[in-house]
């Protein structure tokens, strides 16, 4: 027992004992410092720190590891001596206290724990280090692409591969994380050799939804100093701008393959992405036989052209169907093409006649053509021409072009009808030709002569070609510096058929420095080449003075500008310029400082021996009206003269009446000539109206009009004056006045009685009595007041409106129970209005004689008490029994005559010679409503 006690107390303090010894070799206490868990790289280096600072000797040092079950000496000291194992990748430790070494990381095998000792004579210290390797993972990033269920996908895969610990994978799309639902994203991890994992993550979406061009992956791992960025492109899909356009391709000669005209339609599809799908739909075509839209071959990417031929499709509309991915829905762009129409063939010297023409030509004429031409759109069109029945033309006679031209001479065979017909495939037009052919006259050459001599106006030149048939023609040849115009010539005929033909030529006064030939060329069938004949004008010395004018317009005004030229010879003349009183005013004066006149005069031009001077003159044609404007070259007495224009007095008149909108005009006109007017409206206070002005010239007059719009009621009774002022020419005025219109009331001319006031309700209404079904009645309407016209508009019962025949409301079928009513009608003129209010009452023949028996059964019971007692009276006082039987017959004549029915059958005539029914049929009126 006691053994057992002492062999207790022994274990417990061996255990106590082995404790301490296992803590203080366990870490070293605080005498060894070490770098807790350091990290290291793969591929690049790491030192291990341990640090000896306590006090005991140390006799020894290393680095150590367990491996394999065996413990590995790696570095450190041995008796003060420095070692490290040749397999090892650590550098030799600085000294026996100091075990920092670096270490390159070779491999994901120097992982693991590493202990650092330092040993003493008696004691051991040691620490023991975790080493942790981390790998830097391999970044790659694909695209692909794929279809799904017709729907294009693309998907990014970007992997970290090899890392360890394992990467971390993001995406950004815009440097934003993709957060639409569209998008979808799948993670994947596999693990690797030698403790290393690869991280896969793939991006997905679909490619007509997703607008950017890039996707960036992003990478983090604790090997990365902060994370990595890569980006890739993607596809993405662009919308495109659609349209559809047509143009007409016609057949050329040369092209043997293409048998008709057709459209060439384009369906563009630009600036889209992927290709548009095209497809082109058409009504159906007007052939018997469907004709099917060809596509062409080799068209630009994103067009497809289709060809339609235009016999099929004129008129119809063509759809072009566009699909794409980026489009929500198929576009579809409509196009009409053209239609076509011929409506006739006409001659081109007679445009008038479509259907039929007439022409004459001459037995023996040459090249003769006859231009026509289809009338119509179509682009183009063949001639065809037939002569009468016969299936061909005659002989030198044939369609070129668009003209039937007579390649022989015209004989008396080419007379007759001819019918040429314009066609483009089924549109059809002809024109019938009947041509006549005049029998050749017999030829006579004429007799020439050219004469110069003196005239009125200084020399002249006459050519005469005499006897001639036909009539020849002449012409003048004029040698540089001759200004001289040839008159007309003037054909008269000769007793044996031939003509004589004479023209002449005005030199004036004109005089040259050099002899000058004139020549007048005559033309003749019979003249192979045109015969000349020429006269010599001889020298002179006075200079020749050329004279024109025209008017010009500056600001509203006229002005006249002339232009002298004066060619004198070796010296420029000096221009003069004078202004007389009229056509017979003398020589006048000097223009000098006139009021309005400008003068401008230009060097002389010098041309061989002439000198040209040249002096242009501007005046105001109102000013100077009718005045005889001279020039002058001084130091001469030639001269040339124009009277200026004589301008008549200004017009100014003013009107009024109704315009448009509801509006009245009163419009102010002025013709003045040379001069535009100032027109202006002097309005009362506070008019507003509007006021347009327009003005235009018509040769030297000049219509200015002033149009001022008002409401009526506005200016109703004012005078309106309009003012006119003419520059240079003074002012004018004239006053309109307007009208002060009135309606007095809107009356019936049929015969009518007035309503009691019980049954009109306090207001006043007429009562009219209509026969049913009795055709053409009419209630007729007059209005009384002093407007220039108005209109009637009635209103029934029921609040609809009745249609009126000018002033009358008419029943020309006769009327009908619903006809009657309350009609309320209204009498207008812009603002003036009279109101009318009328019961129509419709009665028939049994209606009329119920009446006539409730009404006058019981009168004329009572007439004949009345009558009795009158009687025995009147017998009393007076016996006289013719007297009485006269009386008695004229009253029974007036009761039948009040009654009788033919009385409400009588016409009635209006002012205006019209006839009406009379339309009150009784004598007595009796309102129905009593009781009797």
């Amino acid at each position: 027992m006691d053994c057992s006690i002492l062999l207790m107390l022994g274990l417990l303090l061996n255990l106590s004992h082995c404790t301490d010894i296992l803590e203080d070799d366990g870490d070293g206490g605080s005498e060894v410092e070490v770098q807790s868990d350091p990290v290291a790289v793969l591929g690049e280096e790491v030192y291990l720190r341990c640090l000896y600072h306590g006090n005991a000797s140390i006799t020894g040092s290393a680095w150590k590891r367990h491996r394999g079950g065996r413990v590995h000496r790696l570095a450190g000291f041995t008796n003060g001596t420095a070692f490290r194992r040749s397999t090892a990748t650590l550098s030799f430790p600085a000294s026996p206290t100091n075990l920092t070494v670096r270490m390159r990381v070779s491999g994901v095998d120097v992982e693991g724990e590493y202990v650092c000792v330092f040993e003493s004579q008696d004691r051991e210290f040691n620490k023991t280090v975790n080493l942790q390797v981390h790998v830097r993972p391999q970044t790659q990033l694909s695209v692909t692409a794929e279809m799904d269920n017709g729907t294009h996908y693309q998907s990014v895969r970007c992997s970290a591969k090899d890392g360890k610990p394992r990467a971390q994978i993001d995406w950004l799309i815009n440097n934003k994380p993709p957060v639409k639902d569209y998008f979808s994203i799948e993670r994947s991890d596999s693990p690797g050799r030698i403790g290393v994992s690869s991280a896969a993550s793939i991006l997905r979406f679909p490619t007509h939804l997703q607008d950017e061009g890039s996707v960036t992956c992003v990478v983090r791992h604790p090997t990365l100093a902060s994370p990595v960025s890569t980006t890739v492109s993607v596809e993405t899909f662009v919308a495109p701008r659609v349209s559809v356009q047509a143009e007409m391709r016609q057949r050329q000669e040369e092209e043997e393959e293409e048998e008709e005209d057709y459209w060439r339609v384009s369906c563009v599809a630009s600036g889209g992405r992927p290709e548009t799908l095209v497809s082109l739909v058409t009504t159906a075509s007007d052939d018997d036989e469907e004709v099917e839209p060809r596509r062409e071959n080799g068209t630009d990417a994103g067009t497809s052209v289709y060809r339609l031929p235009v016999r099929a499709y004129e008129g119809h509309n063509v759809s072009c169907v566009f699909t794409q991915p980026k489009l929500a829905e198929p576009q579809t762009r409509t196009l009409q093409l053209p239609s076509f129409s011929l409506s006739g063939v006409r001659l081109l010297s007679d445009p008038i006649n479509e259907l039929q023409a007439s022409l004459e030509l001459e037995e023996g004429q040459r090249d003769v053509s006859i231009g026509l031409e289809a009338v119509g759109n179509v682009p183009r069109y063949a001639l065809f021409c037939q002569k009468e029945e016969a299936s061909r033309l005659p002989g030198g006679v044939a369609v070129v072009g668009s003209a039937l031209t007579f390649q022989a001479p015209v004989g008396l065979l080419h007379e007759g009808l001819y019918v040429c017909e314009a066609s483009y495939y089924r549109h059809r037009a002809t024109v019938q030709i009947n041509i006549t052919v005049r029998p050749r006259p017999v030829l006579l050459p004429p007799l020439i002569s050219l004469d110069l001599r003196s005239g009125p106006s200084g020399r002249e030149v006459q050519c005469s070609a005499v006897g001639a048939n036909p009539a020849a023609t002449l012409s003048w040849s004029l040698p540089e510096g001759v200004a001289a115009v040839p008159s007309p010539s003037a054909s008269s005929p000769l007793p044996d058929g031939s003509r004589s033909v004479t023209g002449v030529l005005a030199l004036g006064t004109a005089c040259f420095p050099r002899p000058l030939a004139v020549g007048c060329v005559i033309h003749h069938p019979l003249f192979p080449t045109p015969e000349y004949r020429s006269v010599t004008i001889p020298l002179c010395a006075p200079p020749n003075i050329s004279l024109s004018s025209r008017e010009e317009w500056r600001g509203g005004e006229e002005y006249t500008v002339a232009r002298c030229r004066v060619v004198s010879v070796a010296t420029a003349a000096t221009v003069t310029w004078r202004l007389g009183g009229g056509a017979d005013g003398g020589d006048g004066v000097e223009i000098d400082d006139l009021e309005g006149v400008e003068v401008r005069t230009e060097e002389g031009q010098r041309v061989g021996l002439e000198v040209a001077a040249l002096s242009t003159l501007r005046l105001p044609t109102s000013l100077y009206s009718g005045r005889r404007l001279s020039c002058e070259a001084g130091g001469h007495q030639e001269r040339q003269h124009l009277l200026l224009p004589s301008l008549g007095a200004p017009v100014l008149n003013v009107s009024m009446g109704p315009g448009e909108s509801d509006l009245w005009q009163a419009v102010c006109d002025s013709q003045a000539e040379g001069v535009e007017a100032n027109l202006s409206w002097v309005l009362p206070a506070g008019s507003r109206g509007q006021q347009s002005r327009r003005s235009w010239t018509h040769g030297r007059t000049v219509r200015t009009r002033l149009t001022y719009r008002f409401a009526l009621s506005s200016h109703e009774g004012d005078a309106l004056t309009c003012l006119a002022e003419y520059r240079r020419r003074g002012s004018d005025k004239r006053t309109v006045h307007i009208p002060k219109y009135y309606i007095s009331s809107l009356r019936v001319l049929n015969h009518t009685t007035r309503m009691k006031a019980s049954h009109s309700g306090g207001r006043c209404v007429l009562r009219l009595s209509l026969h049913k079904s009795l055709p053409g009645q009419r209630i007729l309407f007059e209005v009384e007041g002093n407007v220039p016209t108005h209109s009637i508009t009635c209103q029934s019962s029921d609040g609809s409106f009745v249609k009126l025949e000018g002033d009358a409301l008419a029943f020309p079928t006769g009327v009908k129970g619903r006809d009657e009513g309350l009609y309320t009608c209204l009498a207008s003129f812009y603002h003036h209005q009279a109101e009318l209010r009328l019961r129509v009452e419709v009665s028939s023949q049994d209606r009329q004689l119920a009446n006539l028996v409730l009404i006058c059964v019981p009168s004329a019971s009572a007439a004949a008490v009345l009558l009795a007692v009158a009687l025995w009276v009147f017998c009393k006082l007076n016996p006289g029994a013719r007297r009485k039987k006269q009386e008695t017959s004229a009253l029974t004549a007036l009761v039948r005559h009040l009654s009788s029915p033919e009385k409400s059958k009588a016409l009635v005539r209006r002012p205006d010679g019209q006839q009406y029914a009379h339309l009150d049929g009784y004598c007595i009126v009796s309102d129905v409503k009593s009781t009797v």
